[in-house]
């Protein structure tokens, strides 16, 4: 049993939620695809939502360690796998659309963020050194003397390696939620108030506090939600193959399911 279920789209949009009804009714499990909701401690600040259903990569890092999208892809094919072994159903949910297309795709794009790690490690390595770990195929002389864009290739080699340690076979089938944008606007407003009555504001301090101030996932503070749903938004649209809904259909919930009953029998 290799289906894998995905759910996606910008912020607001009740994923979490869908994918929890999903899992009940398909015997499911969920892996969460959020970039900012893997570190501990950041609950209110990053809208994390705990469904009443088995949920994976919620809470895998702290806030001061770096947590790389090639990091998440590691741990969320061990969590599928674990998930498919007792024959559930796994169910990506989240709006990270770079770990998600990391993820089903043998990785497409030049897109890979930058390893500081790997690159703190690289930058004390002299020029022979990098080219002992690198191929040289599609470099020029120029580049194949310069440091940084060996480096760079070494980033690039090890990123796929590691986002492709296992052959992608998943059966995946994907589902998009969205809205117009004055709809979305409105709920992530009516969230953000409540979070805010929540302690989101004590919470964030608390991790200022501790964190002194600076922190790797401290982009996840203070974020302009509206521009981060646009942003969201406009990477989602680019991708092939997403099944959209719009949350303000009031029977999107019923339609969702049908058809992801219709992939499940039929997989």
């Amino acid at each position: 049993m290799n289906r894998l279920l995905v759910i996606c789209g910008p912020t607001a949009t009740g994923k979490t939620a869908l994918a929890a009804a999903l899992a009940k009714q398909f015997n499911g499990e969920l892996v969460s695809a959020d970039s900012r909701q893997v570190y501990r401690g950041m609950d209110l600040v990053t809208g994390k939502d705990r469904p009443d259903v088995p949920s994976w990569l919620y809470d895998v890092a702290n806030p001061d360690e770096e947590f790389s999208v090639s990091q998440w892809v590691k741990l969320a094919r061990a969590a599928i796998a674990d998930i498919q072994k007792r024959n559930k159903l796994p169910i990506v949910v989240g709006g990270t659309g770079l770990y998600i297309n990391a993820l089903i795709h043998p990785f497409e794009t030049i897109d890979i963020p930058p390893n500081k790690a790997l690159r703190a490690r690289l930058h004390t390595l002299s020029v022979a050194e990098l080219q002992k770990m690198v191929k040289r195929s599609g470099m020029n002389d120029s580049d194949w003397q310069n440091s940084r864009r060996l480096i760079r290739k070494i980033e690039i080699a090890e990123f796929k390696t590691a986002t492709h340690k296992q052959t992608n076979t998943f059966d995946y089938f994907v589902i998009g939620i969205t809205a117009q944008l004055p709809t979305l606007d409105k709920r992530i407003d009516e969230r953000l108030g409540q979070r805010l009555r929540q302690g989101m504001k004590e919470e964030t301090e608390k991790l200022l506090k501790k964190y002194n101030g600076e922190f790797p996932s401290m982009s996840a503070i203070g974020l302009n939600e509206h521009a981060y749903a646009r942003r969201q938004m406009t990477w989602f649209k680019k991708q092939k193959g997403i099944h959209w809904f719009d949350v303000t259909d009031p029977e999107y919930g019923e339609k969702v399911a049908a058809l992801v009953a219709a992939w499940y029998t039929c997989s």
